[in-house]
């Protein structure tokens, strides 16, 4: 698995060509917007809004195929506890033992929730949901950018450990490259509002202008 490492000069430069030239004025990038905005997260207007945002960031499309959506709801419903128990949390302020218990808290949401359809892969579709819902704590992955920058291909295993191991190596990465960086400078009112997302933009930005496949 290959490390996240960039300077603060390739930062800023990927940072950059995101902001500038990424989805501009893109649906998801609206509806993006709009659920950061929204405090009250388990009002069905919400979950509404992710299960929307989620079909525009194309899970449900493809390889992908999102739950119906009352299956979706429901089973955000039943693990709101777990959820709100993580809200607080920061991954940049995590310490060992908190990323610990965050990580096993993670593999009982991925396990319990029902968020893609009977067969289909969870890890990106999983992401990016607890991204929503847990906008300060959980990276965006996905398949373009994410998963070719760590492991050079897009595959996903089958068995959901496997899926849900792949999520911990990168979860950890992530973890780690945000405790040594300095990210809060790099937030904008584009696409960099969190930094989860600042992580994600800049493997974005890495990819686009390295010409990821």
């Amino acid at each position: 698995m290959r490390r996240l490492s960039f300077s603060k000069e390739e930062i800023s430069k990927y940072l950059t060509e995101v902001r500038e030239n990424y989805r501009p004025f893109d649906p998801g990038w609206y509806l993006y917007n709009k659920l950061l905005s929204e405090n009250e997260k388990f009002k069905d207007e919400f979950i509404e809004l992710v299960y929307v945002t989620l079909s525009a960031w194309n899970m449900n499309s493809r390889g992908a195929k999102l739950s119906e959506f009352s299956i979706f709801k429901k089973s955000i419903l039943n693990n709101k506890d777990k959820l709100q128990n993580l809200s607080q949390l920061k991954i940049e302020k995590l310490s060992e033992v908190q990323f610990n218990s965050v990580l096993q808290d993670l593999e009982l949401l991925f396990n319990n929730l029902t968020l893609v359809a009977e067969g289909k892969p969870r890890l990106v579709t999983f992401s990016k949901t607890m991204h929503f819902f847990l906008p300060d704590l959980v990276v965006p992955i996905d398949r373009k950018y994410t998963l070719s920058y760590f492991y050079k291909n897009v595959g996903i295993a089958k068995d959901r450990s496997l899926q849900f191991e792949k999520f911990k190596e990168i979860f950890h990465e992530f973890w780690r490259f945000a405790s040594e960086n300095s990210l809060e400078g790099y937030k904008d009112n584009v696409w960099a509002k969190n930094i989860p997302k600042i992580i994600d933009n800049v493997i974005i930005g890495y990819g686009k202008l390295s010409d990821i496949k």
